[in-house]
This record gives C-alpha cells, sequence and structure tokens, in this order.
C-alpha cells in the first residue's frame, strides 16, 4: 500500500525538537483538524497474521465530507492486497517450512508445492479462440477486514449540505451585489453623480456609502440563504454563531468590493454583465462553489486558493462542519479582509479617475 504515490506512511512526527511515535491518536487528530482526509491504521501483528494467513484487520479512519477519496481508498487496498497477499502467504509458510526442516528439505517442500500449484492451477491456457484465458481456480474469500471509523459529522448528518448550501450562497451573493454596484454606472449616466458632488461630500464617501448599502444587502441575503439550509436541508447555524455572524461580514464585505471593482473597471452596463459573468462563475468553479474542489486535480485546487469564493467557503465549511471556533477561523477572515482592502482601494481610485475624465 505505502508504495501508491497518493498514501503516505508516517511512523514519526515532529513534535517541538524531537520526535514521536505516530499513533492512531494522532491520526485522528489530523483528521479532525482537516490537515487530512483520511488514514489507514494498520494495527499490531499484522505480519504476523500475513504468515499465518489470516483476515487481516485494517482501519480507515475518515472524514464523511470527502467519501468519494474513501471509496477509491477502500477499493485501492482491496486491489492491493488481493494481488499481494498470496505472494505474502507463500513466502512466510516457505520461510517457516525452512526454519522447520532445514534448508535442504525446506527447499524440496517448496519445489513440491510448486509442482502441485502447477499441475492443479495453470496460470494461463489456450481458448479454442486462441485467446489467453485466466484461470479463476478456485474462489478465495477476501483476505482484508476493512473496517470504516467516521471521526466527524455523525452529528450533522448529510456533508454535502454543509458543502452546497456555503457554496451556493457565495455564488449567488457574488452576483447580487456585482448587479448592485453596477447601479453606480447608471447614477453616473443619468447625472445623479454630478449632483452628489456639488454636495459637501468627498467623491470617496460617495463610494463608501454605495458601498455600505450593498453590504448591508449581501448580509441580508447570506441571513436568509443559511437560514433556508437550516430549515430545508437541516443544517446546524447556531455551532458557534460569533464565528458565523463574524464570516457573514466579512464576506459580505469582500464581495461588496469586489462589485464595486467590477463596476469602476468597466463603462457601461453591458461590460459589467460579460466581465462578471466571466469572472463570477470562473472563481466559483475554480474556487468549489459550483463542485467540491477536492475532486479536481491538485493544480486547479491550488489556483483556487486565489479565488474569494475558496476562503469563504472554507471559512462557512469550518464552522458548519468541523466545529471551529472564531479563533480556529482567522486565516479566512484574514485573507477576506485583505481582498476587502484591495478592491476597496483600487475602486476608489479608479472612481476618481472616471470623474476626473467625465
Amino acid at each position: 500500500i505505502d508504495s501508491l504515490d497518493a498514501i503516505r506512511v508516517y511512523t514519526k512526527y515532529k513534535a517541538g525538537e524531537e520526535y514521536v511515535l505516530f499513533d492512531d491518536a494522532k491520526m485522528d487528530e489530523w483528521i479532525k483538524d482537516g490537515k487530512r482526509k483520511l488514514g489507514i491504521s494498520i494495527p499490531a501483528g499484522f505480519k504476523q497474521k500475513v504468515e499465518n494467513g489470516e483476515t487481516l484487520p485494517l482501519e480507515v479512519h475518515f472524514d464523511p465530507k470527502f467519501a468519494v477519496e474513501y471509496n477509491v481508498i477502500r477499493g485501492v487496498i482491496q486491489q492491493v492486497v488481493m494481488q499481494t497477499f498470496p505472494d505474502l502467504m507463500l513466502g512466510g509458510m516457505m520461510s517457516k517450512a525452512r526454519s522447520y526442516l532445514g534448508d535442504k528439505e525446506g527447499n524440496e517442500f517448496q519445489s513440491g508445492i510448486n509442482n502441485v500449484v502447477k499441475q492443479y492451477f495453470p496460470e494461463e491456457k489456450e481458448s479454442q479462440t486462441g485467446e489467453i484465458e485466466k484461470n479463476s481456480g478456485m474462489p478465495m474469500k477476501s483476505p482484508v477486514d476493512v473496517k470504516s471509523v467516521k471521526l466527524i459529522g455523525e452529528e450533522h448528518g448529510n456533508a454535502m449540505f454543509a458543502q452546497y448550501v456555503a457554496g451556493m450562497a457565495v455564488l449567488f451573493l457574488l452576483f447580487s451585489v456585482t448587479h448592485a454596484g453596477a447601479s453606480l454606472l447608471d447614477e453616473k449616466h443619468d447625472g445623479t453623480i454630478k449632483r452628489l458632488l456639488t454636495a459637501p461630500v468627498k467623491r470617496s464617501e460617495i463610494l463608501f456609502s454605495k458601498m455600505l448599502y450593498i453590504t448591508i444587502l449581501a448580509i441580508s441575503q447570506l441571513v436568509v440563504l443559511f437560514i433556508f439550509g437550516w430549515l430545508v436541508f437541516g443544517l446546524n447555524i447556531f455551532l458557534d454563531i460569533p464565528a458565523l455572524l463574524t464570516m457573514i461580514v466579512i464576506t459580505a464585505l469582500a464581495c461588496s468590493a469586489l462589485g464595486i471593482f467590477i463596476a469602476s473597471i468597466c463603462k457601461n452596463q453591458q461590460q459589467v454583465g460579460s466581465v462578471s459573468t466571466l469572472l463570477i462563475l470562473g472563481m466559483s468553479a475554480l474556487g468549489g462553489s459550483m463542485f467540491p474542489s477536492f475532486i479536481m486535480p491538485k493544480y486547479i485546487q491550488t489556483i483556487g486558493k486565489f479565488t474569494l469564493n475558496h476562503w469563504a467557503m472554507k471559512g462557512f465549511t469550518d464552522i458548519f462542519w468541523y466545529n471551529k471556533h472564531l479563533s480556529d477561523i482567522y486565516p479566512s477572515i484574514l485573507i477576506l479582509a485583505g481582498i476587502t482592502v484591495i478592491f476597496s482601494f483600487i475602486a476608489i481610485k479608479l472612481f476618481h479617475k472616471r470623474l476626473m475624465e467625465s
């Protein structure tokens, strides 16, 4: 199993300045913290069971959110063990025979076994059509007993609800705030902005007031969508109210800043429609709003980390699925805050420039 590229074997891990033996407790801790998707526990005495031809007990500890990976790994385990178990068992039996009988008689015993196997269970036989057919031989019971251990989410129900409710909420929010931000273009075209500039207000105040309106709209939309997820899908949104409210506010601010930014770089509503559709759908596909990002190639997952959707969804799913608190989701909060500052700053500069040009 450890020959597979997708599986990494841990026997020790670094704790401070020293290395500590890796055990099931540490494996479960990593999975619960989201550091790993699943783990395979190989119990003590495994080699002895192989040599004795006994059923091999394996435990797969996993996060049900990654059910696709779990089913793949379970199938790989069965395939690998079925391919290697007979050779391992025979190797162990031959080793024991040599230790009891001595090298000379042990070799004779092995030769006799090989002759019997070749006589009654030939590896290949020629069919009447000239094709090579594998001899299925006697039915063999699976040598491995895989036990599944779910570590997370027993009290949350279906993991996909946490994924899809958060994903769709962010996707719909981006479209809403973008079109709300685009109303700046209508106000500029209708002359509303010019009339506002005759009042004792700054240009940045006009933009911030528009952003405040969009943020309040975004917060209201997120609250309604999460309440809908709670009522219809049974999503538990009351695990950590302060953390959830913080994520709602910071996500609303980041989406509002992006909406204002798109409106600032476009000259008319048609451009806003084209740019926003391309940008939002692209970010949603890469960031995991449309479908889980963990089923995509590794390089796509890396690109997805540069999207607003990824960090917004990570914060929400950390709350809904992993029961994390406000102190645990600060990376998502800080990155979304950074997105808010960057897009707001660029939007203000572009807004000033466009007003000067007009």
